[in-house]
């Protein structure tokens, strides 16, 4: 009992700290295209892939992570997730220049019913609960809702919006399914995934000429905008790795829930601070429906932790010379089917 309540203690910090190091990327990402015209977008991305690698490579060679060295063997487990990391980064900042930044909030907040959607095509581990699946279809309500108050944007945001998406939710499925297929935790998986795209991602700022052009830029002038620059990097390599940790210990669709609670900070910094959307009656509308959604995902899974709780206790404290109630056994049965496929399988802690 009490090492279930110390993982799932760990799973909640995790789950927080992505969502504070999302939304605040989100955020400094903003002011970096709104309130400087920083442009560089690929630039961003490969600097934070590559401030990732060499950390992490140092940190390995001194001994104080552990941690296989890259090979061919590593970069082949993480290869599907390497790709759609780099994808989904992509979109993510494309997107972010085209929609206002509560808009591109709105985007975000259907992520959970994709990745829902795909994870039970890709996981096979069944339909959800009850719960999940009524908070899922809520929260994506709040989102159109919301949504269709704010037609204004760029239409080639919305393309990556979209895109963005899907990508991002087939990401983070198979973040969980590799998390099943390896023995390896999320530490090693972000040292394979920076290693492995640091090199295409420096091709791709020399071939966007963002590499080149990047020097030119008269905001290197301003102490403020080098410092969220370079905030934007590091966080960037932080929220990286909350996001595979979060998914090795809760799941891919709890993944997508912390951002859709981190929705509501992030929205309004984002009428305050760049004035780009005006809130309507729709969308705050859209902002309470989310918030419901988020409500009762949060009280299903805890009822969920809860009955994991009651078949452990089950299982590990059977009565001596009796035999176990047929209701008894059914409960322990259907709790060992759920292990086996991973639907409550504990956190892989990578030390």
């Amino acid at each position: 009992m009490r090492q279930l309540c110390r993982g799932r203690l760990l799973g909640i910090s995790v789950a927080i700290a992505h969502g504070v190091f999302s939304g605040s990327l989100n955020i400094l990402l903003k002011f970096l295209l709104s309130r400087y015209q920083f442009s560089f977008l690929t630039l961003v991305q490969c600097l934070t892939s590559s401030t990732a690698a060499l950390s992490l490579e140092l940190l390995r060679r001194l001994g104080l992570i552990a941690v296989p060295p890259f090979g061919l063997s590593l970069a082949r487990s993480f290869a599907g997730v390497t790709v759609l990391s780099t994808l989904q980064s992509s979109l993510t900042l494309w997107s972010l220049r085209g929609l206002s930044l509560p808009m591109y909030v709105v985007f975000k907040r259907c992520l959970p019913l994709v990745t829902m959607l795909i994870g039970v095509l890709v996981l096979k581990n069944g339909a959800p609960s009850p719960g999940v699946l009524a908070a899922v279809l809520i929260t994506t309500c709040g989102a159109a809702l919301a949504g269709a108050g704010d037609l204004t944007g760029d239409p080639m945001g919305y393309v990556t919006g979209v895109l963005a998406v899907l990508v991002h939710a087939a990401y983070l499925v198979l973040i969980q399914k590799a998390s099943a297929d390896t023995q390896h935790g999320p530490l090693t998986a972000q040292y394979a995934i920076a290693i492995s795209a640091t090199p295409l991602l420096v091709v791709l700022s020399f071939a966007s000429t963002d590499a080149i052009h990047v020097w030119a830029f008269p905001g290197w002038k301003d102490p403020t905008m080098v410092c969220i620059f370079v905030a934007c990097v590091l966080i960037g390599c932080a929220m990286n790795f909350t996001t595979l940790h979060c998914t090795y210990i809760n799941s891919a669709v709890t993944t997508s829930f912390v951002g859709v609670v981190k929705s509501i900070a992030t929205i309004t910094v984002g009428m305050v601070a760049f004035s780009d959307v005006a809130p309507t009656s729709l969308f705050i509308a859209g902002v309470v429906v989310n918030t419901l959604g988020s409500i009762i995902y949060c009280v299903a899974k805890f009822l969920e932790t809860r009955k994991q709780s009651h078949y452990e206790d089950l299982e590990t404290q059977q009565p001596q010379g009796e035999e176990r109630s047929q209701v008894e056994t059914s409960c322990l049965l259907s709790w060992r089917s759920c292990r086996r496929r991973r639907w409550l399988a504990g956190p892989k802690v990578e030390r």
